[in-house]
């Protein structure tokens, strides 16, 4: 286990001895900025990369630990009722997770409006955001499964054909048109690099009634 309180503590920490022949690796939460701010650059954070594209490495963390495993991460935002250009800042994370922004205690504290904001700053990122008692396994085949009580949003801005969030002033609401926004609910699956829901066998078909 490492404790770190310091960047001190991680350059002191002996890599081998906490990551050889580990097989999963669980990244508690906090505060995402403070984990970056402590591992971001140093041997333990790259060997740690190395682990996870190179080995089959389990990576998991909660909270700040899921949302610093993205390249660019949530470091604050607020829960308004609409979009606006200031109500999500975003940092470089710790990169574990390519063109994916995480946000946790999504419906719990309302925060599908700065998802929104965050995918419309660059609208390459896809936007997942997971609730409280929920969670998703991502493999490397692009599969995103979830699990839990609760439900994951995914907010994909791939389509967008209409974008003013680079004309408006701070604080005040932008236009976007062409959103996608998927709810996914225990079992089912997403495919994040095609960015598709993938249907359950059982699906209820609505009819074509044209």
């Amino acid at each position: 286990m490492l404790r770190a309180t310091s960047r001190q503590d991680v350059f002191d920490a002996d890599v081998n001895a906490l990551l050889d022949g580990v097989t999963g690796i669980f990244i508690t939460g906090g505060d995402q900025m403070r984990l970056v701010s402590l591992l971001g650059g140093t041997q333990f954070a790259a060997r740690l990369r190395k682990m996870v594209t190179e080995t089959d490495v389990v990576l998991a963390g909660t909270s700040a630990g899921a949302a610093g495993m993205s390249t660019s991460m949530i470091v604050r935002g607020e829960s308004t009722s609409h979009p606006h250009k200031n109500s999500v800042r975003l940092s470089p994370g710790l990169g574990f997770l390519k063109n994916i922004i995480i946000d946790q205690h999504f419906t719990e504290r309302g925060r599908i409006s700065r998802l929104i904001t965050a995918v419309s700053y660059n609208p390459y990122n896809l936007g997942v955001g997971i609730d409280e008692n929920t969670a998703i396994i991502l493999d490397k085949s692009g599969n995103m499964e979830v699990f839990g009580g609760g439900s994951v949003t995914v907010v994909d801005g791939s389509k967008i054909t209409y974008n003013e969030i680079a004309e408006v002033d701070d604080f005040q609401s932008f236009s976007v048109f062409g959103v996608q926004l998927h709810v996914l609910q225990d079992g089912l699956v997403y495919d994040y690099l095609q960015r598709r829901p993938i249907p359950p066998p059982n699906e209820f078909l609505i009819p074509d009634l044209a």
